[in-house]
């Protein structure tokens, strides 16, 4: 509706502004007390059916998910301000108690759905919450005369999946944290938020990096609830530093997809070419990636320019050609990148001029690494020990739009061939971990169920013939 002109008599601007705002005109009736949405009931009137009164508001229709680029809490009152401060999360109440509400009250205001529901399940499951489903504990299995008595609290208490078990002897999953049997359990917010993100959630969606986006916010999401409602200040720290491990996440494994998918890069697959047979294992990922060097021509001609701009033109006027002499692997974890600089730069723009019909020769750099061992739950990896002439930092030569993607502290594994002139070459990776690997030994207690008492003997190779007579039986 339109305002009126002025030229128009006030008589009408008067007649308008007294009119009462009547339902019809604007929009759907709505309650004066709450704002919701009024739909009357009765009996019909002049031929047209009443309409039902709506129990949701029209807020709450339009209310996000939590998950929004810029989304925000909706600002608390002074009550609800002195309830956190002073009833749910007063420091001197135990941590267990608290951290549980806060793990409650997070689901409750925020519309995981049943994706980012999952992720979030396996994350609280992999630090030590029982998150696990719960039959008949929904509203509708709770009596009317207990709902009217109880609180929005009280009721999401009572339905809550997530608990953190604090049972006796008879009543304890080992699978759990139990404030009780705190042996080998730490409140480590750093290293759960490690562990999942780059362990548990990549095998959960694999090549998927959109899943591994939403998994990795999810969890950051409540990492800032918690530290916004500053439900441990006792770990304050720990959680600002399992929300950079997150963010770290979100730059670091889009990097190593990639890497996977370049590595070992046109220098390395031309040493490969040249001195190893093509019968010889595979990293497993040469059926999926194409290979940037397919002839010894080609692979020559890398191999001589780039010898000759970062190690001078004798390292490869050698008068005799090397060989193999040992080929191991290890996983690396990268200590240094090194860039070309300009002078080094320019020497490829130059050599480029000669080589244009070879495209895989391009600039590259080096990076140094030395062999570790990783903890991942394997019991090889357990038993696994560097011999001492190989626990030395290596050098290796990589094109530079892989350098750019790699990270001081990433973990490759990888099969490292050493020719006879001292030069190392990296024949096949066979994995890259970020940075802030960390394997948990929660990741093993996943399925794990405890042992039950069987009196039944073990089966033998009689039971056969009993299962042949009875399966005759009627």
């Amino acid at each position: 509706m339109t305002a009126a002109s002025a030229s128009e008599p006030d008589s009408r601007r008067t007649l308008l502004e007294d009119t009462p705002k009547d339902d019809s005109l604007g929009g759907p009736p709505r309650n004066p007390d709450n704002g919701e949405i009024r739909e009357e009931d009765g009996e019909p009137e002049n031929g047209k059916k009443k309409k039902k009164t709506s129990k949701r508001s029209a807020g709450a229709k339009k209310r996000g998910t939590g998950f929004e680029e810029f989304y925000c809490d909706p600002p608390m009152t002074t009550a609800e301000h002195n309830e956190e401060v002073n009833i749910i999360y007063p420091p001197h109440r135990p941590f267990v108690d608290r951290i549980e509400e806060c793990i409650q009250r997070f689901r409750a205001r925020r519309r995981l759905g049943p994706e980012r529901d999952g992720f979030f399940t396996r994350y609280l499951m992999l630090g030590g919450i029982d998150a696990t489903v719960r039959q008949f504990q929904g509203t509708q299995n709770i009596g009317a005369d207990v709902l009217e008595d109880s609180t929005r609290a009280d009721v999401r208490e009572m339905t809550a999946d997530d608990v953190i078990q604090r049972g006796g002897d008879s009543n304890h999953n080992p699978r759990f944290y139990n404030p009780n049997y705190p042996e080998h359990w730490d409140v480590d917010f750093t290293g759960v938020a490690s562990g999942f993100v780059s362990e548990h959630l990549p095998k959960m969606v694999g090549s998927s990096m959109k899943d591994f986006t939403i998994g990795v916010e999810v969890v950051l999401n409540f990492l800032k609830y918690v530290d916004r409602h500053d439900v441990c200040p006792e770990y304050a720290e720990d959680v600002k530093s399992a929300q950079k491990v997150c963010l770290q996440a979100l730059e670091e494994m889009p990097a190593i997809a990639e890497l996977l998918r370049l590595v070992p890069g046109p220098f390395n697959t031309a040493l490969r070419v040249l001195h190893c047979d093509k019968d010889e294992d595979t990293s497993g990922f040469d059926c999926f990636v194409e290979t940037p060097v397919s002839n010894a021509t080609d692979a020559k001609l890398i191999r001589a320019g780039t010898l000759a701009i970062h190690f001078g033109v004798k390292r490869w006027l050698a008068p005799e050609a090397p060989v193999i002499t040992d080929t191991s692997e290890y996983t690396f974890e990268v200590r240094k990148v090194s860039l070309s600089d300009d002078a080094i730069r320019a020497k490829y723009t130059t050599m480029k001029q000669h080589l244009a019909r070879v495209p895989a020769f391009r600039p590259c750099g080096t990076f140094t690494a030395r062999p570790v061992v990783i903890r991942d739950g394997w019991d090889n990896t357990m038993r696994a020990t560097i011999p001492p002439e190989a626990d030395v930092d290596h050098e290796f030569v990589l094109e530079e739009d892989m350098l750019r993607l790699l990270r001081e502290g990433m973990k490759l594994t990888m099969v490292v061939c050493t020719l006879s002139d001292g030069l190392r070459f990296i024949k096949h990776v066979r994995a890259i971990k970020p940075s802030f690997y960390v394997f948990l030994p929660q990741e093993l207690m996943n399925t794990y169920k405890e042992p039950v008492l069987n009196d039944r003997p073990a089966r033998s190779i009689h039971d056969r013939w009993e299962d042949e007579e009875g399966d005759g039986e009627d």
